[in-house]
Parts: structure tokens; sequence; C-alpha cells
């Protein structure tokens, strides 16, 4: 460290100085405001002075009895930094006397009290004589602050990073230490530099100490996540001085460490292929050091948009959606950086894609010009057009491998091929990798651009009206690629002939992130699928009573196998040659060959973190309309692509992995974009068989077996990434087309039937679920049996069905019949038998029987314990369900009390470790978990777990699902506990608005979850002492209990009963308060 007395005496004798000038400063402005303005922004410099000369006296207190390590690489920097501090302190102390001096000398003898005009104006004229000195000690000042701060930013850097090679540290706690201080020593060195360079102001600060500062900042690995669209090419060229400028309005003086006081966003607008996002990119790879994580996502397209954004939520640990993420970015008190990339839709606002609040940094790119009102930094935007034409020069040639240095006759052919181009990047870049590979030369280049130019004029002519319709600046990149395009077409090699088939595919997916292993699953799977099925056939049949079958059902089979037959498409499925290898081992080098031949020509780019590759959005839409491309081709690549997707896809039960669905969650762009190419494609040929004056009959494209697979399987795509009401559409359309030619005697009718039946279920349409699952029901016992398991296994899913619907005595029938059946045709440790058992233990609730539901839970857990695991989903839910059954109605915990607290932690803990803390698992397990606090009276704890976990359910799942409005009830039950009427009294009047359960209660009949919340409102009222609208409430109950679910629970259910005992007791407590003098019914009650 520096000498202790010269740092000591130092910040004594600054603060001692800055105290008097301080003051001094601000008697003078009350005194004289005439005069006061450059003496205001003095007295903002020594206030700030005061401020960090307080941080510095008490950072030495806090170390100065410590000793640092001496092997510790920053014990001699600590050392140094002291030093310079002391040094600093020394100069800003003699500028400090100057300063008091002259201030003294401008107010005169007079004293501070301005007296008359006259003194006014002399007072005025000796300032003004001065007005070079004070500027100068105002730079100085400001000089020594900057220097100041930025030494202890250092010092608190190095302090903590050598604590946390101490041994009895928490590492994590000193981690976290260390990334605020880098964080914060980064940004004040660019707000710093962003200073000086604004205001040529070289004496902002000591440029030894800030090389120090900045040597101390660069070892400190401070980026955990960077996560862009591409690697920035080794070529990039040009534009610097925008970088500079962009760094420089994004870390101006004004931001702030842990929050910034406005979000920055700044906006690169302009044509396509300009180089918008490869600016963007180089943007972020250049300062990935200043942010604790780098975010991209993909704006072109609704599906796109949530697919990046759900791939920033693993990140945060968070469900998988755009919500979810957006949340978490807007929580995220580490710096960030966010590239909004391609928003250049005209059906979305922009603003719907932002992080709420004010952290965070936004760079957009766009080609909608009046996006750039969302720039809020500096100039707001950047609107590119074109490259000088010096930097398109270098970026040809560098593109084109040519060897430096270059020759005045190299750069003349350079610059008539870019200004032909329009100096446009993308462009440039294509011609360079046209003449890297040989297919023309500097030389010839124009002479082959303009043939090829011409030759798609004159094909876009002749074309439909179909393609983009930019204009000339877009062909300037067309042509370019066309001339790469006819070179690869005319070299006759294997790879190159693969590569063009999958550009062609590829071009029919989304431009972006196409990973790597859905190409090679595209193989993989169907094998696997084929020896699953073997294995299944290979298996000995099970012995079950099958129901005769009358000659009329033989006969129908019969047929129906025979119209399967004939209508199996057995041709070779519509694939590129490199996926249709019939070997059993796949070549992989082959298809990696012909991805490395369009990565090397920049048709295509790899992105080696996520394994994926990505086309620009003009190449991607040229290749698939180019005037060559007719419309058939379209069809038939745009079905490759189909094909590819579905073969990549598993049905059950081999689609349970953790790998498989990931690759689902991962292909909803691509499933979103080949449907829709497939409509437009379908919608031109309708229309040119319109346009033809005599139209030949031709037939359309029928849906059928092989349609009927893929919407299945795209179905599932949907499903899993939530979007319920576009699965619907391809799951009806499946099961229309299956049932009309199967039957629903037909297992592949059963299984669409009950898939689609899940998706209403998930939609919270319980009614429509139910409807579906008792055709089929019906189907298995006319065309199985009643014993036969797959008609048990669908009974016990109608019967939680009924549950839902609150048709309790169905429920409760259908379980008991189909656990009975399943344990003499399966055994009582079956999985289906003890899942039936664990699901009428539920339905136990209903009816109060809660040792009766213990003991099916139970035997559930046991039973799933030993045949799955003890921490198989399955067995965590049956855990769930015992623990839950621990309580009463009334949430009041039963029985083993500590048991069941025990048993919902490990399913929450394991749950948040597999599912992620937002799934709607993760979610009830918290709200249970909350429930059984409570029951233990821990409410305090209890409502902050709901409060909690119930923002993320309204957020993810919507403010009217049935878990939503649960967990707001149990809530306000927690409330009650604790006093807080008012607040519990008006959630349950929300909760129980009858139009919240419309899609799950009949016409005639009350949603029993509903029931639940009125029986809480109940006992909040008479808790409140509002008898009179206790009694309305109990009265209003009893009518539903005989209706609920359109049935009836009847009179003699065990809570028709309390609701009876509950009136009486209501009644009798009114009697009372009508015989007590106004005022008091309260009391009476």
């Amino acid at each position: 460290m520096g000498d202790p007395f010269s740092v000591i005496a130092g910040t004594a004798g600054l603060l001692d100085i800055c105290w008097r000038v301080g003051a001094y400063l601000g008697k003078v402005k009350a005194a004289a405001n005439k005069i006061e303005r450059d003496l205001a922004a003095l007295s903002l410099e020594v206030d700030a002075l005061v401020t960090v000369n307080e941080s510095i006296q008490a950072l030495w207190n806090a170390n100065k009895e410590k000793s640092v390590d001496s092997l510790s690489p920053d014990a001699p920097r600590i050392q140094e930094f002291w030093q310079d501090i002391e040094l600093a302190l020394r100069g800003c102390c003699g500028v400090m006397d100057k300063l008091a001096l002259l201030v003294e000398e401008v107010v005169g003898i007079g004293g501070l009290a301005v007296q008359g005009k006259r003194d006014g104006i002399k007072k005025a004229l000796r300032k003004q004589s001065r007005d070079q000195e004070i500027q100068d000690i105002r730079l100085q000042i400001t000089g020594y602050h900057n220097s100041l701060q930025l030494t202890l930013s250092a010092l608190n850097l190095c302090y903590v990073r050598s604590a946390q090679s101490s041994n009895g540290l928490n590492f994590d706690i000193l981690s976290d230490k260390i990334e605020f201080w880098g964080f914060k020593l980064i940004h004040e060195l660019a707000a710093i530099r962003a200073k000086v360079r604004l205001d040529s102001d070289e004496k902002a600060i000591s440029p030894s100490i800030s090389a120090a500062a900045a040597g101390v900042a660069s070892e400190v690995v401070l980026n955990k996540h960077f996560y862009l669209p591409r690697a920035v090419s080794s070529i990039f060229t040009g534009r610097q001085t925008l970088l500079e400028d962009l760094r420089n309005s994004l870390f101006d003086g004004s931001i702030s460490v842990t929050k910034e006081r406005a979000q920055r966003r700044f906006v690169i607008y302009g044509l396509g292929g300009s180089g918008k996002t490869e600016f963007c990119c180089k943007f972020a790879q250049d300062n990935r050091h200043s942010f604790w994580g780098v975010f991209w996502i993909n704006a072109s397209s609704r599906e796109s948009v949530e697919h990046t954004y759900s791939t920033i939520a693993q990140v945060g640990g968070v469900e998988p959606n755009e919500r979810a993420a957006k949340n978490w970015l807007a929580n995220l008190d580490r710096p960030w950086l966010l590239l909004i990339d391609n928003a250049d839709r005209l059906d979305t606002s922009l603003e719907q894609h932002f992080p709420e609040g004010d952290r965070g940094m936004i760079l957009i790119t766009t080609r909608n010009p009046l996006n750039r009102v969302h720039g809020t930094v500096g100039d707001g935007s950047y609107h590119f057009e074109r490259l000088g034409e010096a930097e398109a020069n270098d970026l040809l040639l560098r593109a084109a491998c040519e060897p430096a240095p270059w020759s005045t006759t190299v750069r003349e052919h350079a610059t008539k091929i870019t200004n032909h181009l329009g100096f446009l990047a993308l462009a440039v870049l294509q011609a360079g990798k046209a003449i890297a590979k040989r297919i023309c030369t500097l030389s010839n280049y124009v002479e082959v651009y303009d043939r090829s130019w011409q030759r798609v004029r004159r094909l876009r002519r002749r074309s439909d009206t179909r393609g983009d319709k930019e204009g000339t600046v877009n062909m300037n990149v067309y042509t370019s690629y066309e001339i790469i395009f006819g070179g690869l077409e005319a070299t006759d090699s294997l790879a190159t002939q693969d590569a063009i088939q999958l550009i062609k595919m590829f071009s029919f997916f989304s431009w972006e992130d196409l990973r790597l292993d859905v190409l090679i699953t595209s193989v993989e799977h169907p094998r696997r699928q084929i020896r699953h099925e073997k294995d299944e056939a290979a298996k000995p049949a099970l012995e079950t009573a099958i129901k005769a079958r009358s000659w009329i059902h033989r006969f129908r089979e019969w047929a129906v196998w025979t119209v399967m037959t004939l209508q199996t498409d057995r041709s070779a499925p519509v694939l590129p040659g490199v996926l249709r290898d019939e070997k059993e081992d796949f070549d992989e080098d082959r298809l990696m060959d012909a991805l490395d031949q369009l990565n090397q020509l920049s048709l295509i780019y790899y992105q080696e973190a996520t394994e994926s590759y990505s086309m620009h959005p003009l190449i991607h839409t040229w290749v698939r309309e180019r005037p060559q491309m007719t419309t058939a081709e379209q069809a038939l690549w745009c079905q490759a692509a189909t094909t590819t997707l579905s073969r990549s896809i598993l049905l059950p039960p081999l689609d349970s992995t953790p790998s498989a669905e990931g690759l689902r969650r991962h292909m909803l762009p691509h499933v979103g974009h080949v449907l829709k190419c497939q409509k437009h494609i379908q919608d031109v040929m309708a229309e040119n068989r319109k346009a033809r004056k005599s139209p030949w009959p031709i037939t359309v494209s029928a849906f059928g077996r092989t349609q009927a697979l893929e919407s299945a399987k795209f179905s599932l795509i949907y499903v899993q990434n939530g979007y319920f009401d576009e699965a619907e559409v391809l799951q009806r359309k499946t099961r229309d087309f299956v049932c009309a030619r199967l039957g629903m005697e037909h297992i592949a009718a059963r299984k669409i039937t009950l898939f689609l039946a899940g998706t209403y279920g998930l939609q919270m349409r319980t009614n429509k679920a139910a409807q579906l699952q008792e055709e089929v029901l019906q189907a298995c016992q006319t065309h199985l049996g009643l014993n036969h398991p797959e008609t048990l296994k669908v009974m016990g899913t109608l019967g939680l069905s009924r549950r839902f619907q609150g048709r309790f005595k169905e429920g409760r029938a259908l379980f008991e019949t189909a656990i009975a059946g399943m344990t003499a045709a399966l055994g009582a440790e079956h999985e289906d038998t003890l899942q039936a058992m664990d699901n009428l233990g539920q339905l136990m609730w209903m009816y109060l029987e809660y040792p009766e539901a213990r003991d099916l839970h139970t035997k559930a857990v046991d039973g799933m314990t030993k045949k799955l695991g003890p921490l198989h989903e399955k067995t965590l839910i049956a855990k769930e369900n015992l623990a839950m059954a621990c309580l009463s109605f009334e949430d009041n915990v039963l029985v083993r009390g500590s048991e069941a607290h025990d048993m919902m932690v490990e399913v929450l803990e394991e749950r948040k470790k597999r599912l992620g803390k937002e799934n709607p698992w993760t979610l009830l397990a918290i709200c249970n978990l909350a429930r059984i606090k409570s029951g233990l009276g821990d409410h305090v704890e209890a409502e902050r777990l709901m409060r909690a976990a119930l923002p993320i359910a309204q957020r993810n799942l919507g403010e009217n699902h049935y878990g939503t409005l649960a967990g707001t009830a149990h809530l306000a039950q927690v409330l009650v506990r604790q006093g807080r009427l008012d607040e519990a009294e008006d959630m349950f009047t929300d909760v129980i608005q009858r139009q919240r359960y419309e899609s799950s209660a009949r016409d005639d009949g009350e949603h029993p979850d509903r029931i639940g919340a009125m029986w809480y409102l109940l006992e909040c009222y008479q808790s409140h002492g509002k008898i009179g609208d206790a009694v309305r409430v109990c009265e209003d109950l009893m009518t539903a209990v005989r209706t609920i679910g359109g049935q009836g629970l009847g009179l003699l259910h065990p809570f028709a009963q309390k609701l009876q005992e509950r009136r009486e007791e209501l009644k009798a407590i009114r009697s009372r308060c009508s015989d007590v003098p106004r005022g008091t019914e309260l009391v009476a009650a």
C-alpha cells in the first residue's frame, strides 16, 4: 500500500477543502444568481469529489489491517493503485486550493451579498476575466475525480479477487462481487473514453491509471452467455467508425452497472443484404466482455420469435416461451445485450418483443424505416445502404482470396465489380466467393454478371408473379448468387450435386438454426421405428378376453386391410439423395461434404455452438423462388423438407426422451414455414388452373396416409410448444381422414381421437375431451370387449375427465371397473393399474374419504417406486397426491404432516431439476407445498411461495386457467388465516365468476373448482362477520351441490351434509345478531 499517513492526510485534507469550497459556492449561488451558472457546474464536480473521497476512506479503513497474500498477482497492483491514489489526492488538494482563492477573488472584499447593481456588475466582470481559469480547474477536477473513481473500482476488484484465493470464503458470493466490480470497471472505462472522444478532453483521465485499470479488467472473464445467429466473418470489412460511435452511444456516462436509467436501444435499418446483421454481430463480438449475456432473437415470424426466445428462457432456467424469457431478461441484474434481427413484419408491433423495464441494451435490424423510432440513444439509428468504395473493394478482394498487396490493376478490377453491384455487402461477398472458387475471374466477372443478369430478368418476366418485389437492389444479390449456383451445377461431383439438392430443400425450412441432428435423425429415426414395431410384433400376444366378432366385423376388417394395402405408398420417400441412403450405416461423411461445399461459398453459415446452419434471408428467398424453380419443382422440394421433418419426429412411446423433446422444441419454426410454403404452392396451383382457358381435369394432390401421418407428427410439435389451436386443426384433419377410411374399430383412429381429446384437455375444453373419450370407449367395448386392456385404460382416462367435469359418481364407477379389470388382466403391480388407483384416490377427495384416498395413493407410490423408480414422473405425481390426501377440505393437516411436507419438498426439488422452475407441474408442486405449510401453521412462508408462483402461472398459463384460479383461491385462504379478510374477499369474488369455468362446466351444473372457491368465500364472510353474505353463498352452494357436473352429488354426500350443518349454524348466528343492538353484530357472531 501507499504511505498510510499520506493517504489518510490526503483524504482528510481534500475532504476539508471540498467542504469549505462547496459551502462557499453554495452561498455564492444563493447570493448572486447572475454569476452562478458556471459555479453551479463546479459545485456538482466538488460534490462528486466528496463522494469518491469518502469511498476511498471507507475502502482504506476496511483493508488497512488485512494482509494481501504476497504470492497473489494482485498484490503489486494493489500497492501501485494506492500510490496512484496518493499522488492524485495531492494534486487534487492543490487544485482545490487554487479554486478556493479564485472564488474569493471573484466574490471580492464586499462579501457574498450583491450590494446593488454596480457591485453585481463588478463581480460579473471579475468572474468573466477568470472564465478560462475556472474552466481549466473544472477540467482538472473532473480528471482527478475520474482517476480516483476508476482506481477505486480497480482496487475493489483486486481485493475481492485476492480474497477469492484465500481459504474459508464463499466462492459464489465472491464471484458475484467480482462480476459486479468487473462490470462497473468496464463500464466506467467505456464512459470515460466516450467522454474523452466526444469532448476531446485529454485531461479527463490519467493515461497511466486508465491503462492499469484496463489491464485489470481485461483479466476478468465476465461474459457467460454468447448466442448469435452466426460467427462473424474473418473478412469483416469497414464501418469501424460506426462501430466505435455505437459503442460510445450505448456506453455513455449515464449508465449504471446494476440498473440503467432507460433501456438503451439502437436501430440499424436499410436494404436487405446491406450487412445489418453482420454489423451487429461484429459489435457484439468486439464488446462481449462488457456483457454478462449476449442473446439473439429472429423476429421474421411468430414461430421464430417464440423459438429463439425459448432458447434464451432455457439459459434463465424458466419455462421455454417468449413471455417467460422476456420477464427473465427484464429482471436480470447483470448487463445484457439483445439483438432483435429481421424485424420486418408489418402485422406486428415491434414493442411487443422488448423485455419490459429499463434494463439491458437492444440492437434492432430491420428493412422498415419506421422502426427507427424505437432508438433511444445517440442518433437512435443508422441507415445502411451500401459500403464505401474502398470498403467494398477490400471486402471483395479478401473474399476472393487475392494475395496482398493489391496492385493498381487489381484494385481497378475490384472497383469496376463493386460499382456494378451497387456496393451492396452481400452481393460483393458472393462475387468474391465466386472468384475464389474460380467460377470466374476478376477481369471477366462483370461480363459473366451481365449475362446472368439478362438471363434472370428474362426468366422473371416469363415466370409467375410470385417472387420478391424489392426491385433492382435485390437483383444484385440474386444475380451474384446465380453465378455461384451456375458454377455448382457445372461441377459434376457427388458433393456438389448433394449440395444443390440440400440448399433447395433448406429454402423451405426456416432460414435460421437448422440443426444437424434434424438431418441425421431423418435417416435414423425411421429405422428405429421399424425395429420397435418388429420387437412389438415378436412379443407374445396378451391372453385376454376379446369379444367375439361377427362376420360383418371380420369382413370390415378385411376390407380395411385391403384398402390400406392398396393405398400404401411403396415409392421411395421424397428426399435428397444424401438422406435417401439405403445402407444400414448412414454415410454422415457424405452429408458433411455437401454441407461444407455450401458453407465455403457462404450460401449457408455454420454455428458451432449449436451445431446448426443458417442462410441469409435474401438467399433463402431466392433459392425458393428463382425463375428456374417451377411450381412443380417447388412442390417437390417442399415435400422433401416436409418428409425430412416428419421422419425426424418420433411418435409415442419412443418420443419421451429429453433429446427428443429438445429436438421437437427446435423444430417449431421449420414446421411452421414448411406448412406455410405448402399452402402457398397449393394456392398458386389453384390459381394456375383457374387461369387456363380450357383447364385440364388435373387431380389435386389428395390428403392421404402420408399426409395424415405428417399432420399428426407436426401437431405433436405444436402441442409441446404450446400452440394448441394449431395442433387441434392438424389433429382434426387427420382424425377425419383416418376415421372415414378405417372407422373407430381401427387402433389408428382410436389413437388420433385420444390425441385430439388430450389437446382439448390442454385447452381446458374438458367437455369436448370427454365426448371424444366416450366415443373411443364405446368403440373399444364394441370391438375389443369390456375386459381388454385398451378398453380398461380408456375407461380410466374418461374417469379422469369425469372428475374434472364434476361427474364424480360416473368417474368413480369407471375407475373401480377399470382397476378390477386391469388387476385381473395385467396384475395389481402393472403401471396402468397403479395409475388408475392413484386417479381414483384423487376422486375420493371429492367424497371427503381421505383414509381411503391415502390407502390408494400409498399403494400407487409403493408400486410405482418398485416398478418405475422413486423419481419417475408418475411416481412423483403419486407422492404429491399422497401428500395432499393428508389435508382436509379446509386445508387443515389431518395426519402425517411432517411426512407430507418432506414428500412435497422432494417432489418440488426434483421437478425444478428436471422440468425447470416455471413448468406447470413445478408451479403445482409449489402451490401444494404452500398449502401444507399453511396447514402446519407457517402462513407467512406459504404466502411467499404462492405470491412468487402466481405471476408465473398468469403469464405462462393465463389468468383463466384452472391452475391459476385454484392457486389464487388457495392464496386467498392463506390470507384468511392471517386475518387479512378484505384482501381475501376480493380474490375469492374474482375467482368464482362463473364464466371462467364455462369450457368444462355443463350448462346444468357447476364446476367443482368453483364450488371449492365458494366454500372458501363462505368461510371468509363468516370470519368477517358478514353473516348475511355467508348465508347467501351457502344457499348458492346447496343448489350447486345438487347440480354439480349436471349430475349432482346428492343430499347424502358428506359435503352436502357439511353444508346443511353450516347453514343451520349461520342461521343461528344471524338470529342472535337480530336480538342485539345495532352495531354489535360482529361481537354476537
